[in-house]
């Protein structure tokens, strides 16, 4: 499918920060790298359940090469500085079935409590259940409160994963 332009919008954070929330595109790899370099061990270790040192090309081209009918990703994009900052970035990978898929959320540490990460996996799974998608799922370190807050912000209803040591989020979704 082409890019989803309907998906695009401005939001504004609880700070009044005027952000354009857009569908990733393959040549927002640079963006990534921004990112992923102003990203505190922590938060890192929260979105990825490991110590990842850098994004390697293999990586950031799973990251930006979207199949938009499968996938939902979005990002949060400040475009008041010289150059765009990405700020966020939340997605939904649909699994076979097309009906259930898997969130991811990524914040910058200098962002967060700013309602970036409600904002875009609340539009994700908008989308998603315009896509038919029944339920969404994902997985949070036991460790990561802010996370479990959004879930819990947005309904997710949440039981302890008893393979790891954190939480599965699951929602369903209108109409299923």
């Amino acid at each position: 499918s082409p890019y989803p332009a309907e998906d695009e919008f401005l939001m504004k954070t609880v700070d009044g920060q005027t952000l354009f929330i857009r569908p990733v595109k393959p040549e927002d790899a640079p963006l990534f790298t921004a990112l992923f370099k102003v990203l505190s061990p922590t938060t890192i270790y929260y979105r990825f359940f490991s110590a990842v040192k850098e994004l390697n090309p293999k990586m950031l081209a799973r990251f930006t090469q979207i199949d938009y009918d499968r996938e939902i990703a979005l990002v949060a994009i400040d475009e008041t500085s010289k150059t765009d900052r990405m700020l966020g970035v939340a997605r939904i990978i649909g699994d076979a079935d097309s009906q259930t898929g898997e969130f991811a959320v990524l914040v910058g540490d200098n962002w967060h409590g700013k309602g970036i990460g409600v904002c875009l996996l609340e539009k994700c799974l908008s989308i998603a259940a315009k896509r038919r998608f029944r339920v969404v799922h994902g997985f949070v370190l036991k460790t990561n409160r802010n996370m479990l807050a959004l879930g819990r912000k947005l309904g997710f209803e949440i039981e302890k994963d008893l393979d790891t040591d954190g939480y599965k989020l699951v929602i369903q979704l209108e109409g299923s």
